[in-house]
């Protein structure tokens, strides 16, 4: 999977890379891969810390632990946990998804993971202030309103739909 995945993105690299040099010569070709660096310099950081609070979180929290309260047998209780901890947790994708992967590596159920990630998305707290001060009040609870439902119920349907696939999913997540 991993090596896969490395060959498509190497491959997409060099097609970009071959349009750059088409459109606009070695000039667009070099600007775009010296605006990649950058971005890379600017998010090493964030990737750096949030690999240690993925690290440490697998430290601190037992398999057996996440297994009882995020498993594939808390149900409701595991999803709800899920929904609340992706509403709370602050930051980015850089923080988020390293912590899923190692919940999800520990023993959480893949409807945990989805609510968790969609709860992320869709409920995030931290980015309320700014929904708000940009869009109003009413639409932010307009928008929080018609989304309420979308964490655990997706929760709940990669759970029932998909859950029996969580041992291959876990393989692949470790391999990569």
């Amino acid at each position: 999977m991993r090596d896969r995945t490395i060959w498509l993105i190497t491959a997409v690299v060099l097609i970009l890379a071959g349009l750059a040099w088409s459109r606009g010569g070695p000039q667009d070709t070099l600007a775009g891969l010296l605006q990649g660096g950058q971005t890379l310099l600017s998010v090493v950081p964030l990737l750096l810390a949030a690999f240690i609070v993925a690290g440490l979180v697998q430290a601190l929290v037992t398999e057996e632990f996440v297994t009882r309260w995020l498993g594939s047998r808390s149900g409701w209780r595991g999803i709800a946990l899920a929904c609340l901890g992706g509403a709370l947790i602050p930051g980015g994708p850089y923080v988020y998804y390293p912590i899923a992967a190692v919940l999800l590596q520990s023993g959480a159920s893949l409807g945990v993971m989805v609510a968790f990630v969609t709860a992320k998305n869709l409920w995030s707290v931290s980015r309320l202030p700014l929904e708000v001060a940009l869009l109003g009040p009413q639409l932010t609870i307009l928008r929080f309103a018609v989304t309420l439902l979308f964490p655990p119920l997706l929760g709940l349907l990669a759970e029932r739909l998909f859950g029996h696939h969580l041992p291959r999913i876990r393989q692949a997540i470790q391999s990569s």
